[in-house]
């Protein structure tokens, strides 16, 4: 579950991915695959403040999240689109 999603004007929260195992790989990229965030769930969730790796926000589009258990046998990919 993406929340929230999608996400609109003048928000200034997290975007939350739950629903997850521990220790899944989540990564998020462009709708062309720049990759924006990435990181590991330590429970069943992961929050990204919406920043790239050079920390400034995203701009507005779609975003791809990509979840992949850490044995990487299970995975799956959520859409979230961002406003500004």
């Amino acid at each position: 579950e993406v929340y929230p999603n999608p996400i609109r004007p003048g928000y200034t929260g997290l975007l939350t991915i739950r629903g997850l195992k521990a220790d899944c790989v989540v990564k998020i990229t462009d709708i062309v695959g720049n990759a924006v965030f990435e990181s590991t769930s330590t429970g069943g969730s992961v929050q990204w403040d919406l920043r790239s790796f050079a920390d400034k926000r995203v701009r507005s589009g779609v975003y791809l999240i990509f979840v992949t258990t850490n044995d990487g046998l299970d995975s799956a990919v959520e859409k979230v689109m961002i406003i500004n």
